[in-house]
């Protein structure tokens, strides 16, 4: 079978504009960014690695509506430090922007020659069912027993729960003695691990990955494990006092986890795919516009599990 052959050049100005809008929300911040920029054509004749030209698009109107409300995102450059290197980012962003569970919300981003992107997305409602005993270690709290393993659970209920990545852990907040004071710190739990017994006499376990469970199991010895972790060789164990612990899910909106789940999918080593997924839900051009929500509750722990370890338990 024969093939034209046709010359390329990265140059043509007759090449397609593609935009690109990148917006990720996040609860945890009343802080929002978001990066509108395109692909890059030269003009020069120059390959885009040698060309100063920035992909940013500089002078856009990009706005959240939100809430009956319209927050007009502002141009800015930020540093971010990554292994010691500082990077330049030029971004769009906005303060004072808190998020709601079960809200709609939208992106429009206008570049200054009219080209129009947007997106809308919902986000997702999670809430912890009482059913479910939220004490550490597993079990009635006050009880003299308790559970080999711990599961807890929790219901999205205004889109389908098989529609949200999530990663559930636990954080366990306490103070350390340091240069005469007490420090504010914590440790995460991550659920869903693994041991392996009968192999080894140290516990082996990997954390979490996301996934769309909305059910959680560890093992009691995992939990002991990063408790121990807590003061690791320091024999003075009244030097930590244990103040309380959350059980948090990290979720994202159904459309970012779609684009995570096709990134994921192609990433894996055992996946031979000829394409990577082009995933999109930008209007206009090309991009992800989504939501990043920790969702929490507080997790019980019981006193005399506290003292145990020889830590102090001052419950906040």
């Amino acid at each position: 079978m024969n093939h034209a052959i046709r010359d390329f050049s990265i140059n043509d100005p007759s090449h397609e504009d593609i935009y690109v809008l990148n917006c990720i929300l996040q609860n945890d911040s009343s802080i929002q960014y978001a990066i509108l920029s395109k692909n890059i054509y030269t003009e020069s004749g120059g390959t885009p690695t040698s060309n100063s030209k920035d992909q940013y698009i500089k002078g856009a109107n990009v706005k959240i509506l939100y809430n009956n409300s319209v927050f007009i995102m502002k141009d800015t450059t930020m540093q971010i430090i990554t292994a010691g290197n500082i990077t330049e980012v030029n971004c769009y962003y906005i303060k004072g922007l808190i998020v709601d569970p079960g809200k709609v919300v939208s992106i429009e981003a206008t570049a200054p020659n009219g080209k129009i992107l947007k997106s809308t997305i919902q986000i997702p409602v999670i809430f912890f069912p009482q059913y479910f005993n939220y004490n550490i270690p597993p079990g009635p709290q006050g009880a003299n027993y308790f559970s080999d393993e711990l599961a807890w659970g929790w219901v999205v209920n205004n889109v389908s729960s098989t529609e949200i990545i999530n990663l559930p852990q636990i954080e366990v907040y306490y103070k350390q003695y340091e240069g005469g004071t007490f420090v504010e710190k914590k440790i995460i739990m991550p659920l869903g691990s693994f041991t392996v017994r009968g192999y080894s006499d140290d516990t082996i376990y990997a954390n979490a990955e996301p996934s769309y469970n909305y059910l959680t199991m560890e093992y009691f010895d995992i939990i002991n494990t990063k408790m121990q972790e807590i003061s690791g060789n320091d024999p003075n164990k009244r030097n930590y006092i244990i103040e309380k612990a959350t059980f948090s899910i990290l979720a994202v909106d159904p459309l970012l986890s779609k684009y995570y789940s096709q990134y994921n999918t192609y990433s894996q080593s055992f996946s031979i795919k000829l394409y990577p997924s082009d995933y999109s839900n930008i209007q206009g051009g090309k991009g992800i516009f989504g939501m990043y929500y920790n969702f929490s509750k507080s997790a019980n722990i019981d006193s005399l599990y506290v003292y145990s370890f020889g830590y102090q338990y001052k419950p906040q």
